[in-house]
């Protein structure tokens, strides 16, 4: 791992170059003391002095004195619209603004994404906005990687987006059997990016999660339908959302070396509620004991 990627978050190193082509600053007690005073997330201004192939390096304004502080922009970072090379976006002298998205104290340099600010209205809508409260909008698109969502109050951009896992507990084979275009929505928001300028949402997170219900069921028999096999088991939903696990030594008392000895995709069998572990939403069952006198059924 480079010097550079150390020194970055983790979420950040996607977008990091390989190989970095610059003079480095003069390291300086004024150059640290005004690395110090730099924030994660403010913004702040400087101008362009080498564009390679993967970034764009800036002088920061705002350093007292002699040297300079060096800001790297990734090239994914310059713009949310689509470029070949740096070159097609900024030049030599030009001056940017951009949002401060790390510090790399070792090589005494900033990272940096004018995309986050290449949009102020944009930008000051996404920063008026708080994790885990909800907001509305009206479903724009739906693909099967994800939903867009225009969201109300938004400048004229379509900035929400709810992936698979956030648009419902229940079981679903596109996100088209859960909303549809046009259709308006109520979503907790999840995350805020202002650099990719994009809400998450989730649908999710504002409906009851339905294994809730069956915290204190374990012992109770009930039926449910098989619907995949695994080498050392098969799930069976009991209920629309919730499915859990028979293990192959929870099918009869001799051993069964795979399911497929026992149940096919697509059985209705009787299982006993063994175990609800509401910290990770896990189901265990058991098809060994049939009801018997005074166990309870659903």
């Amino acid at each position: 791992m480079s010097e550079e990627e150390a020194a970055c978050p983790p979420e950040d190193r996607r977008t990091l170059p390989r190989v970095v082509a610059v003079t480095q600053p003069l390291s300086s007690e004024p150059l640290k003391a005004f690395l110090n005073t730099i924030r994660v997330g403010e913004v702040r201004t400087g101008r362009v002095i080498s564009i390679e192939d993967r970034e764009v390096l800036v002088e920061l304004d705002g350093l007292p004195g002699p040297g300079k502080a060096v800001g790297c922009i990734p090239h994914g970072d310059l713009t949310r619209k689509a470029t070949g090379h740096p070159s097609e976006v900024v030049s030599i002298g030009q001056q940017l603004t951009f949002e401060v998205i790390g510090v790399d104290w070792q090589r005494e340099r900033v990272w940096a994404s004018a995309a986050a600010c290449e949009d102020p209205a944009l930008r000051a809508f996404l920063l008026g906005l708080r994790r885990g409260a909800t907001h509305q909008g009206q479903v724009a698109s739906v693909h099967n990687f994800g939903v867009l969502v225009n969201l109300d109050g938004e400048p004229d951009q379509c900035t929400g987006f709810i992936r698979l896992p956030e648009l419902s507990w229940r079981t679903f084979d596109h996100p088209a059997d859960v909303v549809t275009a046009g259709q308006r929505v109520v979503g907790e928001i999840i995350d805020v990016d202002t650099r990719r300028g994009q809400v998450q949402l989730s649908l999710k997170a504002l409906q009851e999660d339905p294994l809730l219900p069956f915290a204190d069921q374990a012992g109770r028999v009930t039926t449910g339908r098989v619907t995949k096999l695994i080498p050392f088991g098969a799930f069976v939903r009991i209920a629309d959302g919730i499915e859990g696990l028979v293990h192959n030594t929870e099918f009869r008392d001799e051993p069964v070396e795979e399911p497929g000895q026992i149940v096919s995709e697509g059985d209705e069998i009787t299982v006993r509620i063994v175990e609800v572990d509401l910290m990770r939403r896990r189901l265990t069952l058991s098809s060994r004991n049939r009801p018997q006198s005074g166990e309870r059924s659903i």
